[in-house]
């Protein structure tokens, strides 16, 4: 069993914006759901977590590092991650197939990366 790294990308940052609590609340279930049932199935290894609008970008240009805040370069959002636990990259995919991220973001993907061992 390997860890993989499932990253949303693509997503609505604003995605709360004119729903009402009790939309908000099923989404947030069916996330609560998901994670319960990769842990039942023993390949929950982090559930991660979304990430806030916003940021820094450094890089290295000769001058020291410079840092933008407006995150400009960001051509795909990435909204969140979460970490599982599969035998192979198909089956970490699969388990990912499931995210309720995808079945929201008509535009959403879900990138699946083996994290490596060290």
């Amino acid at each position: 069993m390997s860890d993989y790294l499932l990253i949303f990308q693509n997503g609505d940052p604003n995605w709360r914006d004119g729903k009402s609590p009790e939309e908000i609340q099923r989404a947030m279930a069916a996330w609560g759901d998901w994670f319960k049932q990769l842990e039942a199935s023993g390949n929950l290894r982090n559930p991660g977590a979304a990430l806030g609008q916003g940021g820094a970008v450094l890089t290295r240009n000769g001058q020291g590092f410079h840092t933008d805040t407006s995150m400009s370069e960001v051509k795909e959002l990435i909204g969140g991650y979460s970490v599982v636990q599969a035998k192979s990259l198909a089956d970490a995919a699969k388990l990912a197939q499931g995210a309720p991220f995808l079945q929201n973001n008509p535009k959403g993907q879900v990138v699946v990366r083996p994290i490596m061992e060290m």
